[in-house]
């Protein structure tokens, strides 16, 4: 193993810990999403997870319902080797299957009622990669489908999102992390074109195909939307 997947792989061993530290309730997200997928859903259920990074969302969702199946997209092969081992380590390899790549790598095709997007829309700019993420995820959905989104979310000129972060900020430092992730969160959050509204969000939500948007989320800049392909 090179120095450099090295490093990734050390990273990616890294990141839950680090996300339930940086995020308040990161680790009750998969079960508030699964709260509402099991509301509108009925018992066979075929879900998408773009961007599914180590695996905790997808471990939790077939340990909670063991009469659906899944598939789980990321382009860092590092996190995948983590969430196989998460998954294989419940026994649920069966009914989990990993794509390396984006949702592109998918067959063009509508094969999923559900689906979600976790903590992946905000790093993508606002220039068309957020409205071809969505496209890419309502295609692979059948009519009906459900799909929940949680990304950052904010208008930075204005002053309620400026107290929105800098509350996160100052939970990062209760939590005892080093100045560099305060600098990290900050630098995530004011990157051009990278963080929306949620006018802006719903907007290209609706362009995508997407309608009845419902705000299910929302903590600091972390907010979270339910939808429905038509």
């Amino acid at each position: 193993m090179s120095v450099e997947i090295q490093k990734r792989f050390e990273d990616a061993t890294k990141y839950d810990g680090m996300m339930a530290k940086v995020f308040p309730g990161y680790e009750q997200i998969p079960l508030i999403i699964l709260s509402h997928l099991r509301t509108h859903l009925g018992q066979t259920v075929h879900l998408l997870d773009a961007g599914c990074g180590t695996g905790a969302t997808l471990a939790s969702f077939a340990t909670n319902q063991p009469d659906w199946s899944f598939v789980g997209v990321d382009p860092a092969e590092p996190m995948l080797e983590i969430a196989r081992n998460k998954v294989n380590a419940i026994g649920m390899e069966k009914r989990v299957e990993f794509v390396h790549g984006t949702v592109d790598a998918l067959p063009d095709e509508p094969r999923f009622n559900a689906a979600t997007c976790i903590l992946v829309e905000h790093l993508q700019p606002d220039n068309g990669a957020k409205l071809r993420l969505f496209e890419g995820i309502q295609r692979r959905m059948v009519s009906g489908g459900c799909f929940v989104l949680f990304g950052l979310h904010g208008n930075l000129s204005t002053q309620k999102a400026q107290n929105a972060l800098e509350a996160w900020l100052e939970f990062v430092t209760l939590q005892g992390l080093p100045e560099t992730a305060r600098d990290n969160v900050r630098h995530r959050a004011t990157i051009e074109d990278s963080l929306i509204p949620e006018e802006r969000i719903v907007e290209l939500l609706g362009e995508a195909g997407f309608v009845n948007m419902e705000r299910i989320y929302q903590l600091h800049l972390l907010g979270g939307w339910l939808a429905q392909k038509t």
